[in-house]
């Protein structure tokens, strides 16, 4: 029923006008919320509110125009929820200092990943699979399907994976058993042994949970396993290794993950 009324909302009320604090030193901020990603197949909701009032919030919607009365210098909250999975809960906090129009930016990715990981149409490509292998030749994207069934559950996987140039790796794991889902994000340094490509997690590269891509707007990622998965590595290190073969990468550890290095169309 609530995505219902905010799809209403935005149909009827297209500008929003939310009406805040008045007197001497108030303003009238206008904003516009921007999604930094593939946002095509997503349902959002969002709550706006003064951050020394969190119960007043008031209902926005994405992609569409909204103006608040606030005093200036007020610290305004956009608490963001995704429909989809991963990483679907945000807060955005910025500052009020302006009556100018501003873009406030959601990304739904830590890091990069809102570069390379939605869900764009692409094509598999073999590798070429040589005596030496060269670095330069497995830089670029990967993608593996697979699905694990047994007495207790299916449990399904939807894995990303971009080796760079510069050495580092960045896989994101999305699984799915049910009523339950996951996400994991790992990130690291990779390198070649003969005919296996090894990407071992660095803890220090794991993005934090708060983070400031546009200056005056700062991004907190609420119930994410980011800063468990640090601790996790600190203690135990954790090391993906992959055989090369013309198919693609295979997970040494799970011979049925063939990671398909792909092109997009």
């Amino acid at each position: 029923m609530k995505i219902l009324f905010y799809i209403i909302l935005s149909v009827l009320f297209p500008f929003q006008m939310i009406m805040g604090q008045t007197g001497k030193d108030s303003i009238l901020f206008r904003g516009n919320i921007v999604y930094d990603g593939d946002a095509s197949e997503a349902t959002f909701l969002h709550e706006l509110y003064i951050k020394h009032n969190p119960k007043q919030r008031y209902p926005i919607v994405c992609d569409s125009d909204f103006s608040i009365k606030c005093m200036r210098g007020d610290t305004l909250l956009i608490e963001h929820f995704d429909t989809r999975y991963p990483y679907c809960f945000q807060v955005v906090e910025f500052i009020a200092n302006d009556t100018l129009p501003q873009n406030i930016h959601v990304w739904r990715y830590p890091k990069s990943c809102n570069n390379w990981y939605y869900h764009q149409k692409y094509k598999t490509t073999n590798l070429s699979v040589k005596d030496t292998i060269r670095k330069s030749e497995l830089v670029g994207t990967y993608k593996c399907r697979w699905e694990l069934e047994n007495s207790d559950c299916l449990v399904t996987s939807d894995a990303t994976m971009k080796l760079n140039a510069d050495g580092t790796f960045e896989l994101i794991d999305e699984w799915v058993s049910w009523d339950i889902s996951g996400t994991v994000f790992h990130t690291g340094n990779w390198e070649i042994k003969q005919n296996t490509v090894i990407c071992k997690v660095v803890p220090e590269l794991i993005p934090s949970t708060i983070q400031e891509r546009y200056p005056g707007q700062v991004l907190h990622f609420v119930w994410t396993n980011l800063e468990d998965d640090r601790q996790e590595i600190m203690k135990e290190e954790k090391v993906y290794k992959f055989l090369v073969c013309k198919k693609g990468l295979i997970q040494t550890d799970k011979i049925d993950c063939i990671y398909k290095k792909i092109k997009y169309r």
